[in-house]
């Protein structure tokens, strides 16, 4: 029988590295001496209104999401990988100008990284507002939908750039980037676990120096968890403009 109690991490990560995940939530469920279940989602989309519709009582989630579960359901940040944020990149191909029939590839407007590019848009002068945007699921996407010829720029979450083979890379251009440092994913408790939460905060800020913790680390390519709470959400409510 699956445990009452459940985790939820960003399709991203889960995308990334599954089985680590799966080891956190074992580390974590040993630390805390509670079943805890996991069942990850493919979809940005589907992993958020999971959070939303069922309950949840521990998530590891985006910004933007962490911004929806602290609305609308009361989560808590706890804790948030060291040195590690979110930041847009605007990509063209080499040497193209923007005309004016602009065409922006986006991932979805349903992720930070979208308004961290409007951001850069804005930046280099370009109206969003006279843009034809096209949202194609995600990042590797807005990138390929530029090389193809089918977007004029694309916004692409800096992770995504960097883990791009030279080849793809040479034939495209960054045009700008954001520099906030003010987005990041993280670590929440929800309401139901507000008596964990702490206990939650210290595991997972200990962890680097566990060795049984600094494998699951360096299995995720994290160096350690820092403490985090409540402060990091109205920086995040100014980058959404709400």
């Amino acid at each position: 029988m699956a445990s009452p109690f459940k985790l939820s991490v960003c399709p991203h990560d889960t995308a990334k590295n599954l089985l680590g995940w799966f080891t956190l939530n074992t580390y974590l469920q040993r630390k805390l001496g509670i079943g805890i279940h996991f069942d990850p989602r493919d979809s940005f989309l589907e992993e958020r209104q999971a959070v939303l519709d069922q309950p949840h009582h521990v998530v590891y989630a985006n910004p933007y999401s962490a911004l929806c579960f602290a609305r609308e359901r009361g989560f808590v940040p706890v804790a948030r990988p060291a040195g590690v944020v979110d930041e847009a990149v605007v990509v063209a191909r080499p040497g193209a100008l923007p005309g004016p029939a602009l065409r922006i590839a986006s991932a979805t407007d349903k992720l930070i990284i979208h308004d961290l590019g409007l951001k850069v848009l804005h930046g280099l002068g370009i109206d969003a507002g006279q843009a034809d945007f096209t949202f194609v699921g995600n990042h590797l996407n807005a990138a390929r939908a530029v090389i193809d010829g089918n977007a004029d720029l694309g916004i692409v979450f800096d992770e995504t750039w960097n883990s791009l083979g030279p080849s793809t890379r040479s034939q495209l251009e960054v045009v700008g980037e954001s520099r906030d440092g003010l987005a990041f994913h993280c670590f929440m408790v929800s309401p139901a676990w507000a008596d964990k939460r702490e206990a939650i905060q210290r595991i997972l800020c200990a962890m680097h120096e566990d060795p049984a913790g600094l494998r699951v680390l360096d299995d995720l390519r994290f160096s350690r968890f820092d403490p985090v709470g409540g402060e990091i959400l109205a920086p995040l409510a100014a980058l959404l403009g709400s």
